[in-house]
C-alpha cells in the first residue's frame, strides 16, 4: 500500500532536517579538529612616533579612562557599559566592560615604571588567565617619543581557531594613530597656550573626580591622619591663591635673563615630580584645612574665581618675561612660567589624592 502524500512529505522533510543536522555536526567537528592545530598563543603590537615630550605621552596613557578617546574597541562599541574602580593612573586601577560587540572583560593595571612602562592584565569574557598588555615609552628627543603598545596572551580551545583570522596589529596601530592625533593637536609645550590648556585639563579632571559625590563621601576619612575629600578640596582652593600671589611677587622683581640656563628642571619634570604621590609632604599650617566647605559647588566657585584671575594674568603676560624671572623653589631654581605651571600641577596632585580617598576601603557607596 502506497504511503499517503502527507506522509511522503513528512519523510522528505525529516531527511532534509537529518542532512542539515549532520552537516552542522560535520562543521562543528571540522572546527574542533582545526582548533587542535591552531596556535593558542597570540601576540600583537604597534609602534608610533608621537611628536610630544615623553612625560606628556606617559601622563596621558597611564589613565585607563583616556582609552575611551583613542582605543579602537571603545569606539566600535560606544554603548558598552564601563565601570571604573581604584585610583586611575595608579596600580590597581580597573575598568570592567560589557558590550554587544566587545563582550565582557576587565583590565587591571598591575605595574607602572614611572615615565617608562605601564603593564596591565586583560581578562576576556570571564577568563581566569589574563593576557598581558604593555605600553613602553622611549624618549627620542625633547618633543619626540616612540610609543609601543602590545599584547601577549593565550586563547582557550576551541576559540583559539580565531587566532588564524584575527589581525589585532591594525587595531593597535589605529589606536596609536588616534592617540598621536590627540596629543599632537595640543598646544606647543612651553607656550602660553599650553599653560592655559593645562589649567583647563586640571580643572576638568577635578570636576570629574568630584561629580556626584554625596555629603557622606565628601566627609569620609580613610584614617585619622588622612584628609577627607572635602579637606583636599579646601586645601586646593586655599593653595591656589597663595601660590598665585607668590608667583606674582617673584615677577615683580627684576628679571634675570642671563640666568635662564641655570633652570635645569623641565616643565614636564616639574609636573611629573609634583604629581608623584609616592612622595608625601606636610602642608604648612596656613594651608591646613579647617572645615570651610560642606558643598562642592561653593568650593568650585571659589576655585574658579581664583583661576579666572590666574588665566587673565597669563593671557596678558609676556612669555619671554616669564622665562626671565628666576627664583628659588622647593625643587630648586624655577622660572616665572614654571611658578604658574606649579599652581595647576598642585591641583592635579591633590586630585589624585581625592581619587585615593575614593578607592580606600570603607568609602561610602552613596
Amino acid at each position: 500500500m502506497q504511503a499517503s502524500l502527507p506522509l511522503k512529505k513528512q519523510i522528505i522533510r525529516m531527511k532534509i532536517i537529518k542532512r542539515i543536522l549532520l552537516g552542522i555536526l560535520a562543521l562543528v567537528a571540522l572546527v574542533l579538529v582545526l582548533a587542535l592545530f591552531a596556535p593558542k598563543k597570540f601576540d600583537a603590537d604597534a609602534d608610533m612616533v608621537i611628536n610630544r615630550p615623553a612625560q606628556e605621552v606617559f601622563d596621558y596613557i597611564k589613565y585607563l579612562k583616556n582609552q575611551e578617546n583613542y582605543a579602537v574597541w571603545y569606539k566600535m562599541d560606544p554603548k558598552a557599559t564601563r565601570n571604573y574602580s581604584g585610583t586611575d593612573g595608579a596600580v590597581g586601577a580597573t575598568v570592567e566592560w560589557d558590550g554587544e560587540k566587545t563582550g565582557q572583560g576587565k583590565q587591571v593595571v598591575t605595574r607602572i615604571v614611572e615615565g617608562k612602562q605601564i603593564e596591565s592584565d586583560l581578562f576576556f569574557m570571564g577568563s581566569d588567565e589574563p593576557a598581558k598588555v604593555l605600553f613602553t615609552v622611549e624618549e627620542e628627543g625633547p618633543s619626540r617619543t616612540e610609543l609601543n603598545w602590545g599584547i601577549v596572551g593565550e586563547t582557550p580551545y576551541p576559540f583559539n581557531l580565531m587566532n588564524w583570522f584575527v589581525d589585532m596589529d591594525k587595531d593597535f596601530e589605529e589606536g596609536l594613530r588616534n592617540l598621536k592625533n590627540i596629543l599632537e593637536a595640543r598646544p606647543a609645550v612651553g607656550s602660553k597656550a599650553y599653560l592655559l590648556d593645562y589649567f583647563r585639563q586640571t580643572t576638568e579632571r577635578l570636576k570629574s573626580s568630584l561629580a556626584g559625590l554625596s555629603t557622606a563621601q565628601l566627609q569620609f576619612k580613610p584614617s585619622e591622619d588622612r584628609w577627607s575629600i572635602s579637606q583636599c578640596l579646601e586645601h586646593i582652593v586655599a593653595s591656589e591663591k597663595m601660590l598665585f600671589d607668590r608667583a606674582k611677587a617673584e615677577l615683580e622683581k627684576p628679571s634675570q635673563p642671563e640666568r635662564k640656563s641655570d633652570v635645569t628642571t623641565t616643565d614636564a619634570q616639574l609636573i611629573a615630580g609634583l604629581t608623584d604621590r609616592s612622595q608625601k609632604y606636610k602642608a604648612p599650617e596656613a594651608l591646613q584645612p579647617k572645615g570651610a566647605y560642606s558643598h562642592v559647588d561653593v568650593a568650585l566657585k571659589d576655585l574658579e574665581a581664583t583661576r579666572a584671575s590666574v588665566l587673565a594674568f597669563i593671557q596678558q603676560a609676556d612669555l619671554e618675561n616669564l622665562r626671565s624671572h628666576i627664583s628659588e623653589s622647593p625643587g630648586g631654581l624655577s622660572d616665572g612660567y614654571q611658578n604658574l605651571l606649579f599652581i595647576a600641577a598642585h591641583c592635579a596632585r591633590h586630585t589624585l589624592q581625592i581619587d585615593e580617598v575614593k578607592a580606600a576601603p570603607g568609602f561610602p557607596k552613596s
